[in-house]
This record gives C-alpha cells, sequence and structure tokens, in this order.
C-alpha cells in the first residue's frame, strides 16, 4: 500500500510542477472566494470580480475560464497587456450576451402581443447581438488558452 501511495503523490507532484510551468497555479477555496496564489476570485451572481490585497483589480468578469486565467497571469506576472486583452474582450462578451437576452425577450413579447412587424426587427438585431456574443466569447477564449 506504501508504494502505491508514494507513486500516486509522485504524480500529483508533477502534475503541480507541470501546471505551475504552464502558468496554472492551484486554486483554494476560502470562505471569502478562490484564492490563486494572492488573487482572490470573488464571486458576486453570475460575475466575479479579483482582489489583491482587498483592492479589487478587474470588475465583473463574466466567463469563468477569463476569471481562472486572469489570476493565474495576475499571480505569476502582475498586471499586464494579456490580462487587459482578456479582460476587454471578456467585458466586450458580456454586453453583447446582456443585449442579445434583451433583445430576445422583447422578440418573444412581441410576438406574444401580435406585433409581427416589431417582433422581425428585434429578431434581426437579436440575431445580431447573438452574433456579436459568439464572436467574443471566442475570442476570450482564444486568448485564455495561450
Amino acid at each position: 500500500m506504501s508504494k502505491i501511495f508514494k507513486k500516486l503523490q509522485q504524480v500529483v507532484e508533477n502534475t503541480y510542477k507541470k501546471l505551475y510551468e504552464q502558468d496554472h497555479v492551484m486554486p483554494v477555496v476560502i470562505e471569502t472566494g478562490i484564492l490563486v496564489g494572492k488573487v482572490l476570485i470573488i464571486s458576486r451572481g453570475p460575475v466575479k470580480n479579483l482582489s489583491i490585497n482587498g483592492d479589487i483589480i478587474y470588475k465583473n468578469i463574466c466567463l469563468n475560464a477569463a476569471a481562472i486565467r486572469l489570476a493565474n497571469v495576475l499571480t505569476k506576472y502582475g498586471k499586464n497587456m494579456t490580462c487587459d486583452r482578456i479582460y476587454q474582450a471578456d467585458q466586450e462578451y458580456g454586453k453583447w450576451l446582456n443585449e442579445s437576452q434583451i433583445l430576445r425577450n422583447k422578440y418573444q413579447k412581441a410576438r406574444r402581443e401580435g406585433r409581427n412587424d416589431q417582433a422581425d426587427v428585434y429578431l434581426a438585431k437579436y440575431c445580431t447581438a447573438r452574433d456579436r456574443a459568439k464572436y467574443y466569447h471566442a475570442q476570450v477564449l482564444a486568448l485564455v488558452s495561450n
């Protein structure tokens, strides 16, 4: 049993080393959020804030992948252009996602009320907003995977 335990422990340690070399710092769940190195991820409903020593660095991050990647980069390198690009793409994604949801609701309401011409306008606007949200979602994921 001890040989198996030692082997498992070696695998875990090697995995941690590889992840750290790839800019991944292992998160720790604490009472106020998730601590990644020196960066605290604070969940506020559907969005997250990143904080270092009580100072909020980034607000209202929509995608979990963006929050985790930002926390890792901030921990290892500090604030830089990569962080700003990820954050800007995430904010654009959140803006267009919200816009698409509002337009979809307006479209559905107009259809229910029989305002078909207005519903068609809302549908066109919704499709544009949805496509932009998909585009920025892909941008965020591309930036996060680098």
